[in-house]
């Protein structure tokens, strides 16, 4: 039974391919090309509002934390494209070792850099409301060149943990096992370089999988587990907080407690359901593999075939952050509003002079633009007031 258990796994783990599955190669390379595309939008429009030159130096914690959070978006969604053309060629990787390291990579450092930078704000948004963070021991502007220090090291902490996928990723050349006669370069991890090359096979395939074990468990445990509950740690204490404070006040307050816990709750609820079926998957996954739960062939090609779809919820993390940790900033909604009304001028400057029945009015989706006024017609404002 264990025998023929390895052979169902090993046919389907070599294959990569979940062609069982065949609406992945079309569903998913659309969805990260849409991801990629909104993804960007909407993290440079996070930067564009947090890094205003006005502010310079005095930039506040949350702002940094915010922009950390939107640059490790950035920093994978430019790959996003090389993933979408290689879900779509059947999982064969036809841009060289080099992007596949360097994509690898990136897709680490947003994981680690994007959880890190969520639990510093997290723990940044306690301490300022419960006063240990802006102490009267402490000016503005140390406070800022400590954030600056805690943000600094949270990427180094990032870049440390993502260097196995730049590393140890390389492209290589498989067999399908459903017909020998076709070939597919994968980009995938290769743990020769840890293992000797004077190890038996079956030794080298048992470190193979240990090292793949290990390096599972501590994506799962540093980039998931302890975040997930420094997140709610953070967000219980301040929903205590928030309701020792404003539960038997006016009914102003009374609002303003609901509207923030609603934050609160979306905030933990959005990071908790992008990520949580991708380490459920690999941990299962893990367990069937080291034989701890009995082994079933269909649990394992469910699993399999269920790989992509729950990474590619986990990658639409990236394209939620704009909208549930700067949307909710009012400054961000004004620098919004203000970029709507530029763009507007500028697009109504640059069809003077045309013929007034092809262009009567700056159109954009959502908001009509008259003599450089923004006429609220629609439903972005109520968009961009989410909370």
């Amino acid at each position: 039974a264990e025998g023929n258990g390895y052979s169902c796994f090993y046919y389907y783990k070599v294959s990569s391919q979940w062609n069982d599955w065949s609406p992945s190669f079309s569903i998913i390379p659309s969805v990260y090309l849409l991801a990629f595309l909104v993804g960007c939008l909407g993290n440079s429009l996070v930067l564009w509002a947090y890094l205003d030159r006005a502010e310079g130096r005095r930039m506040r914690d949350k702002k940094l934390a915010g922009s950390g959070l939107a640059l490790a978006d950035l920093c994978f969604l430019v790959t996003l494209p090389l993933w979408a053309v290689y879900t779509a060629l059947g999982y064969h990787w036809p841009f060289g070792q080099p992007l596949c390291q360097i994509s690898s990579f990136l897709t680490a450092l947003n994981m680690y850099a994007s959880v890190f930078s969520l639990s510093m704000l997290s723990v940044e948004r306690y301490w300022v409301l419960t006063g240990h963070w802006h102490s009267s021991h402490h000016a503005p502007q140390s406070c800022s060149s400590r954030a600056m220090w805690i943000l600094g090291g949270v990427w180094v902490l990032a870049g440390v943990l993502a260097l196995p996928g730049l590393l140890l990723r390389s492209d290589d050349w498989h067999l399908e096992p459903a017909d020998s006669t076709s070939i597919f370069l994968s980009c995938q991890m290769d743990y020769s370089m840890l293992i000797g090359a004077e190890v038996e096979e079956a030794e080298k395939e048992r470190a193979e999988m240990w090292w793949s074990a290990a390096l599972s468990l501590k994506s799962t445990l540093t980039g998931f587990l302890l975040p997930l509950v420094v997140l709610l740690v953070c967000y219980c204490s301040l929903a205590q907080l928030l309701n020792r404070h404003f539960g038997r006040g006016p009914r102003p307050d009374r609002r303003r407690q609901r509207r923030l816990l609603r934050v609160i709750v979306t905030l933990v609820m959005a990071f908790f359901l992008c990520w949580l079926p991708l380490h459920v998957n690999k941990t299962v996954s893990l367990l069937l593999e080291f034989g701890l739960v009995p082994y079933c062939c269909s649990l394992d090609q469910i699993l399999l075939a269920a790989h992509p779809y729950v990474t590619c919820l986990a990658y639409l993390n990236s394209c939620l952050n704009p909208v549930l940790y700067a949307a909710c900033d009012p400054t961000f909604r004004k620098r919004c509003r203000g970029a709507l009304l530029m763009w507007c001028r500028m697009s109504r400057r640059g069809t003077e002079g045309r013929e007034s029945h092809m262009f009567p009015q700056c159109v954009f989706p959502f908001f009509s633009c008259k003599d450089g006024s923004l006429y609220h017609d629609s439903v972005l404002p109520v968009v961009l007031r989410l909370f």
